[in-house]
């Protein structure tokens, strides 16, 4: 192993690397993992050391049946909540020009259930910020704000549609996209 006083001192960037272990979600089979953390991670860790943000990527077959097959985002934890603190959503777009999904005035939902949403903790997405699937392509982000409400123990977190009604594609059209999804959370034990 390397003397480490051979190495030069100098000033870190928030960019700079660390070799470290990212270890797996409680109640999870995944192993510990040998990563890079940056030094800017590091740093956010200590202001706000329970706070996660986590990324999705919704395929085109599971928007096509988004409203009747939830996609599960975050898998679920024992004796634990999802605080949901934000949550950003882009469309990918695929399609030709005229394709669309049909999605009957349906907005989309991210919440630790599947349906009855009145009082839940959630993200909503405008129906107009849910996938086209036509040739219109946006860099834009659209930005949720969670609202308040009960949150399930011990449930995932998944994105669904208001109506659980999947999304119709008129005829001779052939819409397709991805969702990209970024969420932030935090994991609070349940006494």
């Amino acid at each position: 192993m390397a003397n480490t006083r051979s190495y030069p001192k100098v000033n870190a960037k928030s960019s700079d690397l660390v070799l470290g272990t990212s270890m797996p979600l409680p109640n999870s089979n995944d192993d510990p993992r040998t990563v890079n953390f940056s030094i800017g991670q590091i740093n956010g860790l200590a202001n706000s050391p329970d706070i996660v943000t986590a990324q999705a990527t919704i395929t085109d077959a599971q928007i096509r049946t988004l409203g009747t097959v939830p996609v599960e985002i975050l898998p679920a934890v024992t004796g634990y909540i999802y605080e949901i603190l934000g949550a950003t959503t882009q469309s990918i777009n695929s399609g030709g020009i005229g394709d669309a999904y049909d999605w009957g005035g349906q907005s989309g939902v991210i919440s630790s259930r599947s349906a009855n949403f009145t009082n839940l903790h959630k993200v909503e997405i405008p129906n107009a910020q849910l996938p086209s699937g036509g040739a219109v392509v946006s860099n834009s982000l659209y930005v949720g704000t969670p609202l308040a409400g009960l949150s399930r123990t011990g449930g995932s977190i998944k994105i669904t549609v208001t109506d659980n009604i999947d999304p119709t594609i008129p005829i001779a059209q052939t819409p397709s996209a991805q969702l990209l999804i970024n969420i932030t959370y935090k994991l609070t034990q349940v006494q």
